[in-house]
């Protein structure tokens, strides 16, 4: 296609296909198709229906919402391996309807204002002798007041159409509306609620497939659920999707959702903290601001303007938003507390600024989807008990930081090490039988209680780490070795879990906890000797292949791991491999069951997605060179190093490694620095 001239005046293409139209690009489908715009975008090339003339006109009086029977007209339904069209405009403009506020909308629409607020001594003046109606309603949670502003009807339901109805096309122009094929869309879905709903529940099943089912769900919440699912559905299904890059596939879900987030499209709280949460999932570039601590931070903001850390004082919720809202906090209250552990970094949420009730089984009662049941499936009734203890080891671990991480406290002589221990023993004396981690298990129950116990095998490590990393005469004590034992069990569950191919499908915390465990093996690995440094070494290798598979589904830190490798000598480098690393068979394995293929990652090599390494693309994922001669007496069999997982060369690796002759191989200071990042 040859370039306009300046000069000549800018002619419209006579028609455009279903992408460059959304995007409001030149298109040339009318030449070829599929038009250069979807080759390089790796779309399918579509041609839509002409609209002219057989758009809904906008009533003069009457409701400003359009027939639902209008939307299915603008949905291609043809069974292609189209992976995105564009919204139908009908589908998601559904303004506030013109009717008289109820009871339950003027609960809804409130501000929070704590106790310290002088505004409070006056409301509560005022209570004393409650009139009639709404005060009544909300005498008892006295710390949400009603906006007028809010519950006025300060403008008529056509007038806000017009701000809304540009909006739409902005984001439509965007890209930010668009969304799989619905085949794609009930795929992703289904594996949000296999791998992310039994961990962390914050949405009502019910209301989110209603929604899903009749194209009335948030945009923002369903481009944030779809960016969960590609990240962990399985490589087949990923693979029937349409979708080659995972990562590429992620970072489009990102980036709309992302963009609708920031034009304040969605005015509801609770999507948009339900929707923040699952962004905080996102995993980028060092240096890149909107981080995992940044959106899991304006979600933690949001909930404590609307009170939901002193929920215990509230009376006004209904029982289903009481649930909802409960569930959504202590899932906010374990992440945060996990990625400030990982980090380093102070917690946002104290404790000492909340006041809500632990959870119970009743806050897991919601009612149960109507109709199929393959995509919104009942999770697993251990789930229950999984991210109750989930939450319990989330205060533990804010104890164990708070005495043995803060400045000014001694990692030695800490007279809260033997406190936490017996706590730690007493939790896990209380676990229900399905959490034991005791063969035989389903695969379900091993998924979950795998996690738990990782994490709570990762508190072992974290209290007795700082008596394992003294010198050996000193660390070899009992107590140095509780984190030994610890990352020797923590191994032990990820080797199960590896041999049910359940990794790839495991949270982010499975990385910080994998990788705390390699660093104690690869520390004991240079400490021992015989039969012992074989064991470490082999323990290790398990470490990496986890690291590996997890590597699947979220994008490892490689800069941190790059940092690693640097701690390490010529010969520890070269010894701890991964191609000699056998896994045990699993039942279904040891019945002949087939398991799916591993697939190759293919990582991107440019744009806003590229790799986090900084070695050149060429080199990801390449055999590693310039690696020291190996004897074949020792390791004949092994043809890829471990570091390979973590797409870098030998030289790059060994530049400041040290030498073979220095006993000091490993910088514990450096391995303690590294634990707070991943």
């Amino acid at each position: 296609m040859e370039p306009e001239s300046p000069d000549r005046p800018r002619t419209r293409a006579k028609k455009a296909c279903l992408a460059c139209n959304s995007r409001r690009v030149r298109c040339n489908v009318l030449d070829m198709q599929p038009c250069q715009n979807c080759v390089s975008w790796n779309l399918s090339c579509e041609i839509g229906e002409s609209r002219r003339g057989k758009y809904p006109r906008r009533k003069k009086k009457g409701s400003a919402r359009l027939p639902a029977s209008s939307t299915n007209s603008a949905v291609n339904d043809s069974d292609t391996q189209d992976v995105q069209r564009p919204l139908p405009l009908t589908q998601y403009s559904k303004y506030p309807p013109s009717r008289p506020a109820t009871t339950d909308d003027a609960i809804r629409k409130t501000v929070f204002l704590g106790e310290s607020s002088p505004l409070t001594c006056v409301v509560d003046e005022g209570r004393r002798s409650p009139a009639n109606g709404y005060a009544r309603t909300t005498q008892k949670g006295r710390l949400h007041y009603s906006i007028p502003e809010v519950n006025g009807a300060t403008k008529s339901s056509a007038d806000s159409q017009g701000p809304r109805r540009k909006l739409h096309d902005r984001l439509t122009r965007e890209g930010a509306l668009i969304f799989p094929a619905p085949a794609v869309c009930d795929t992703l879905i289904q594996a949000y609620f296999d791998w992310m709903h039994p961990c962390f529940p914050i949405l009502d099943r019910a209301t989110i497939q209603s929604g899903y089912q009749d194209g009335t769900l948030s945009p923002l919440l369903l481009q944030s659920m779809l960016f969960i699912g590609v990240s962990l559905c399985s490589d087949i299904a990923l693979e029937s999707t349409g979708f080659r890059d995972r990562y590429r596939a992620k970072g489009e879900f990102y980036e709309r959702a992302k963009d609708i987030y920031d034009s304040g499209w969605e005015t509801d709280t609770v999507i948009r903290l339900q929707s923040l949460f699952l962004l905080s999932f996102w995993r980028g570039t060092p240096t890149e601001e909107r981080d995992v601590r940044f959106w899991l931070g304006a979600a933690i903001g949001l909930a404590q303007t609307k009170g939901m850390h002193v929920m215990s004082k509230l009376s006004f919720l209904n029982s289903k938003d009481q649930k909802v809202w409960k569930r959504i906090w202590w899932a906010l209250y374990v992440r945060d507390q996990q990625t400030s552990a990982a980090l380093g970094l102070p917690p946002r949420i104290r404790d000492e600024d909340c006041q809500i009730a632990d959870l119970e089984v009743s806050d897991f009662e919601d009612s149960e989807p109507i109709g199929p049941s393959e995509i919104f499936r009942t999770p697993p009734e251990v789930h229950i008990s999984y991210v109750m203890g989930m939450a319990q080891l989330a205060r533990l671990l804010r104890e164990i930081v708070s005495s043995q991480y803060l400045p000014g406290h001694s990692k030695l002589d800490n007279p809260a090490r033997s406190r936490l221990h017996r706590r730690l023993i007493e939790w896990e004396s209380n676990l229900p039988k399905e959490l034991q981690f005791q063969m035989p298990m389903t695969r379900e129950a091993m998924f979950l209680s795998g996690m738990l116990h990782m994490a709570y095998n990762n508190l072992y490590i974290l209290l007795h780490r700082p008596i394992f990393l003294q010198p050996p005469g000193r660390s070899t004590s009992s107590e140095g070795n509780m984190a030994l034992d610890a990352a020797t069990r923590s191994t032990r569950v990820l080797e199960d879990m590896l041999s049910e191919n359940l990794v790839q499908h495991g949270s982010l915390h499975l990385i910080t906890h994998t990788f705390s465990a390699l660093c104690i093996h690869t520390i004991h690995f240079g400490r021992v000797a015989g039969t012992a440094r074989k064991l470490a070494e082999h323990r290790a290798k398990l470490c990496l292949l986890g690291l590996k598979e997890l590597q699947k589904s979220w994008d490892l830190e490689n800069w941190v791991l790059d940092l690693f490798f640097r701690s390490l000598d010529d010969r520890t480098a070269r010894d701890l491999r991964l191609a000699d690393v056998t896994v045990r068979p699993s039942a279904s394995q040891a019945n002949g069951t087939q398991m799916p293929a591993e697939t190759s990652l293919a990582t991107p090599t440019s744009g806003p997605y590229g790799p986090l390494s900084p070695n050149p693309p060429e080199l990801l994922l390449s055999s590693t060179h310039s690696v020291p001669p190996q004897d074949p007496a020792e390791d004949a069999a092994i043809n890829m190093d471990w570091y390979e997982l973590l797409n870098m060369e030998g030289d790059d690796v060994m530049g400041m490694a040290g030498s073979l002759s220095n006993p000091d191989y490993l910088n514990p200071q450096n391995l303690e620095f590294l634990y707070r990042f991943l």
